[in-house]
Order: C-alpha cells, then structure tokens, then sequence
C-alpha cells in the first residue's frame, strides 16, 4: 500500500465524499435543487428584466464591491487533517509541502472557479452601467486579487498569535475591497500601482511577524469547523453523526438567551437556546438572514417583477433559515444526561417548539425588513403585505407541523 503523503490525501479526501453521497442523495429527495432551480431561473428572468429597466442611479460601484469582495477574500483550505496528526503525522512534516500542495490545488481551482462564475454574472449589469475597464481585464485583475489573497491567506494561517491574524484578516478585507471599487472605477494603471503597493506593504508585515511552517493546530481547527458545517447543512435532511460542537461566546447574540426564566419548567429551554446562540448552527442562520437581508435590500430596490420577485427573494430566505433551523431539533438527541436528570422529554419537545418559533420569527421579521421599507415607496405594498403575511403563516403555522414530525420520528423517544 502506498504510504505517501500525496495517497493518504486521496484516501482521506475520497473517504469524506463517500460518506457524503447518502446524505446528499437525501437532500435531492428533499425537493431542494428543484426549488433552487426554479428559483434561479426565475432570478435570472428578474436580472435580465432590471438590465433591461436600470435605474438612472444605480449604485453599479456599490454592488460590485459587495458582489466581488467576499468571493475574492475568502480562501477556505480543505487538509483532511485530525488531531490524531499531531502525534502520527508531525514527524513527517518536512514531507507536507506534498500534502499541501494538493490542498491548494484542490481549493485553488474552486475558487477561481468561483471567482469566474460572479464575474460572468456581474459583468453584464457593469457593461449596463458606465463601464470604464474592459470585462476580460476585469477577470484577469479578480484572478490576480484571488491569487494573492490565497496566499495571504496562507500566512495568516501560518502566524503564531490569534490577535494578529485576526486584525490582519480584517485588513486585507478591507485593501480588497478598495482594489475592487477601484478596479470597476478608476484607470487600469492606478489599480495596478494600488497592487503592488498594498502587496508590498502585506508582505513586509507579514515578514515581520513569527509564524509556524506549518500551523498544525489551525489547519486542524478549521478542517473540524469545515466538517461541523457540512453536518449541520445535512443535518437539515438526514439523521447524522453528532460531532462535538464548537462552542464560541457570540455576545452579540447569545445575550436574547438571558431573557429565559431560570427553573426546572424552562431547563430545556434554556439549553436550546445557548445551543442556537453559541454553536454553528447559530452561525449558518446568522450568515442566511444576513445575504437574504441583502439580497432583499438589492431586489426590492430594483423592484423586481413589480415587487413580486422581491416578495419571491424574501419568502426564499425565510424558507431556507427555516430548513436549517430544523437541524435544533437533532441536537441533543444522543446526549445520555438527559435520560439521567427528572425532565419528562415533553418539556424538551415543548423547548425545541418555542426556541424555533422565536428563532423563525425573529429572522423572517429581518429578512422581510427591507422588503417592507423599500416596497412601498415603489407601488409595491401589496408584495410586500403577502409576504409578511405568507411568512407568518409558515413561521407560526406550517414549521411547527414540521419540527413535531422531526420530534415523533426520534428513535430514542421509543
């Protein structure tokens, strides 16, 4: 058997996607990518609809620095690596520039990917507007930006203190986002000249700083966080293995959790709610509401289909933090305390009930938000009304119907 690094990569990559395909296959049978489908269409239809209709003061600059700078800054890297590498694999660390390098490869490639496709889709509303740099330029300077926040990314991976990693993560977001406001607006050479010395100021910074060869335990991290995400996405549609959850203090949300009364009544409740608030799971739906917010905001400034296809977008949004809400009610379901402790399960399934009823309807109302502002001002209170209204009755009456079903086909109720 080979025992390269490069072979243990494939190994340990072909053996994640193959315990992947059942649970992708259940999220095909959920009716997912059929509704994604249709609703891609009907966005494309919209989309050619507003370049057909631009408004004279279209923030074209705006939009495309929201559109590009998340594509080109974030670098994911997957490594397949685990905590058992520490002790079996480290001492093989001088031949990791072999393992590495196939993860680059591999990540690399999607991203570009990814960078080309939002190109390809942004471009024509650019071309619309008052386009001053030619779009396969364009595409050739976000592949250079991508190329070279990949590798900051890498340094930054690389560095020994969390502070500064995170303040220069933070940075480079914000050096991107320049050099992309100036490269859909100013002369070709002055973003060629705002390159060269932003990534010259980068790589001094970087120089200047103590970092590892390779940052075991952050690729480790990150590959764990990685895995929890996919989890939590299948979680959605199938039973999955519970891994341990990654805890963080959100203090900018988890603080809704001290308005649960303390008592034996509301002990479930208590935990459901931390468990949203501080796990990955409250990261996902935070990240939903936050895109469905500014999808909304793009949509219904646009009007699309007359408000409408606005009222589409939100509903949309709302549906989908309501499919990953639906993961609470698997959380918990093998912990052995909750056998142990005096709590009848019904007051856990009351718990689940009120958390993802609050949960749903404090999201619904934030995504719906900018529908409700801008609408009106553009003859569109009727969309907007119906889709408060059809959120409503999905938040408070039809998720409900769901999160019992979950509830009853739990295995360790029997």
């Amino acid at each position: 058997m080979d025992r390269s690094v490069e072979a243990l990569w494939r190994r340990r990559a072909g053996a994640f996607w193959r315990e992947s395909i059942p649970y992708f296959r259940d999220m095909t049978q959920s009716g997912l990518p059929g509704v994604v489908i249709m609703l891609l269409l009907a966005g494309l239809a919209g989309y050619a609809l507003l370049l057909r209709n631009m408004p004279a003061n279209f923030p074209f600059t705006l939009v495309g620095v929201i559109v590009l700078t998340p594509v080109l800054c974030w670098s994911p890297l997957r490594t397949w690596l685990r905590e058992a590498d520490i002790v079996f694999l480290v001492p093989r660390e001088a031949e990791m520039g072999a393992y590495l390098r196939r993860s680059f490869r591999y990540n690399g490639l999607a991203c570009f990917a990814a960078v080309l496709l939002v190109c390809a889709v942004y471009m024509p509303l650019y071309l619309a507007g008052p386009a001053t740099t030619p779009a396969l330029v364009i595409g050739l300077f976000a592949l250079l930006l991508k190329l070279m926040n990949s590798a900051a990314a890498w340094r930054e991976r690389q560095l020994v203190s969390l502070g500064a990693r995170r303040t220069i993560r933070v940075l480079r977001w914000a050096a991107t986002a320049v050099a992309a406001g100036a490269l859909l607006q100013t002369e070709l050479w002055k973003t060629a000249v705002y390159l060269v010395v932003v990534g010259g100021l980068f790589a001094l910074l970087y120089a200047r700083l103590s970092c590892y060869p390779v940052p075991w335990l952050t690729l480790i991290a990150e590959e764990q966080t990685t895995r929890r995400r996919y989890m939590a996405f299948f979680s959605a549609f199938a039973d999955v293995p519970t891994e341990s959850a990654a805890v963080r203090p959100r203090r900018y949300a988890s603080w809704l959790a001290r308005f649960v009364p303390y008592g034996q009544s509301h002990a479930f409740t208590y935990l459901y709610a931390h468990t949203l608030a501080r796990t990955e799971l409250g990261g996902i739906i935070l990240r939903l509401t936050g895109l469905g917010m500014v999808s909304g905001t793009l949509s219904a400034y646009a009007g699309l289909w007359q408000g409408w296809g606005s009222a589409a977008v939100c509903l949309l949004f709302v549906w989908l933090s309501g499919i990953q809400l639906g993961s609470l009610a698997q959380s918990h379901r093998h912990s052995v305390w909750r056998l142990v402790y005096p709590l009848p399960d019904r007051t856990r399934h009351n718990a689940v009930l009120r958390v993802d009823r609050v949960a749903s309807l404090i999201c619904a109302v934030l995504i719906w938000l900018p529908h409700g502002i801008l609408l009106p001002g553009q003859d569109g209170l009727a969309p907007a009304l119906a889709a408060l209204a059809v959120a409503l009755v999905y938040v408070l009456a039809l998720r409900p119907r769901r999160i019992r079903k979950l509830l009853t086909f739990d295995p360790d109720d029997d």
